[in-house]
């Protein structure tokens, strides 16, 4: 075995130095090893108190403009760029106590750090868009907001990196600008609990995201000033100055004019109710029983029997009379009918029974009861009826 050995350069046997198998077996001990996980559970914790440091509890607002593409419609390029640069500012300068603000297209997500200043600062907006869209605002339409407010917490390392933050308490407060109509302010619980004017808000029958929604409308007049109005306004006395007329003291009023309207309304509603109490109107859309119009039966339905019937006569219905005269026209008849004898263009007499339906005396010894349909014509003499038959019949 000694001659197998490899040797060295003269001829010595070569012996590979090994490790010291001693070192080896300390760090394999149990001792060692507890010894890691410990430091490795340190270094872990660290880890996580570093994460939760970028935790920020905030209040996140949400404002976007209410139907912006239909507002540039018709409008020049210049005075849309004008107007929203100039809503930008608008928003910036109510908006310098966030800690951050993000705009994104017509909208921007804005980060405050108490839920007050976020509920105060877009009332504020509120009620300063009015003066924005007579002095600022460049363009027709009336420039109208929506707005959503949440509370929560944001897993964020640098508040300029809002815009690229993905947050489910900032999804909540954007679904609610969502869900808010124009010129109102929609908020979560968590954000009302902490204000102090809980009064302006009411509480929603409704919840977004499952969450509890509370709701402060502005009541601002968008009919006056920089709006729509004036150019209605401007039409009626272009128009009425061409036939010589004068813009009536109301148009120059609309308070005033939508106060007149809806006192006319108010009145005209009053009188049609009046006049339906007296039967003196009826709508024969809501009947929910056969109606003779015209000798004609009309909203049977599926009952197929006379039973409550009544007769249109002028403008009110009367109940049909107990005794009264049937045709059935051309092509109008049931297999029910047929059976029992009852056949087209004849004049049968009918005859309300106890149990309020209509029967065919028929041969004046045995009553049918029978199937009335849309159409059949329903006199209340026999003369009128046999002239009927006669005219379709030529007979």
């Amino acid at each position: 075995m000694i001659d197998n050995m490899p040797t060295d350069g003269v001829g010595r046997p070569h012996i590979a130095l090994c490790a010291p198998m001693e070192d080896t077996d300390k760090k394999n001990t149990l001792a060692a090893k507890l010894e890691r996980k410990k430091e490795l559970e340190q270094e872990q914790y660290k880890m996580i108190v570093d994460l939760y440091g970028h935790y920020r509890n905030g209040t996140f607002l949400s404002i976007d403009i209410c139907n912006s593409t239909k507002l540039k419609e018709g409008e020049d390029s210049l005075r849309v760029i004008q107007t929203f640069q100039a809503f930008h500012r608008f928003i910036n300068e109510h908006t310098r106590r966030s800690l951050t603000s993000v705009f994104s297209g017509d909208g921007v997500m804005c980060l405050f750090e108490k839920p007050q200043d976020a509920v105060e600062v877009a009332i504020a907006i509120m009620r300063e868009l009015g003066d924005f869209n007579k002095t600022q605002s460049l363009l027709r339409g009336y420039l109208n907001i929506r707005c959503g407010i949440n509370t929560g917490t944001l897993f964020l390392d640098n508040i300029d990196d809002l815009g690229r933050v993905t947050e489910r308490d900032i999804d909540i407060a954007g679904h609610f600008q969502k869900y808010a109509r124009p010129g109102e302010v929609l908020i979560s619980a968590a954000t009302w609990e902490k204000l102090a004017n809980k009064d302006e808000f009411k509480r929603q029958w409704k919840s977004i995201d499952k969450t509890r929604v509370y709701r402060y409308r502005y009541k601002f007049a968008p009919l006056s000033g920089h709006s729509g109005w004036s150019r209605y306004r401007s039409f009626f006395q272009r128009w009425g100055l061409a036939r010589g007329w004068k813009l009536p003291p109301s148009l120059k009023r609309p308070r005033l004019a939508l106060g007149v309207l809806g006192l006319l309304l108010t009145l005209s509603g009053l009188l049609l109710y009046g006049q339906r109490r007296s039967g003196h109107l009826i709508n024969l859309t809501r009947e929910r029983i056969p109606v003779v119009i015209d000798n004609r039966i009309k909203y049977v339905g599926q009952s197929k029997y006379l039973s409550e019937a009544k007769i249109k006569q002028g403008m009110s219905l009367i109940p049909l009379p107990d005794n009264v005269f049937l045709v059935i026209p051309k092509e109008k008849n049931t297999e029910y009918n047929r059976k029992n004898g009852i056949h087209e263009h004849i004049v049968y007499p009918l005859e309300k029974r106890e149990d309020g339906k209509y029967y065919v005396n028929k041969y004046g010894i045995f009553a049918v009861q029978l199937e009335i349909m849309d159409d059949y014509l329903i006199f209340l003499n026999r003369k009128d009826a046999e002239n009927s038959v006669q005219e379709k019949t030529g007979k």
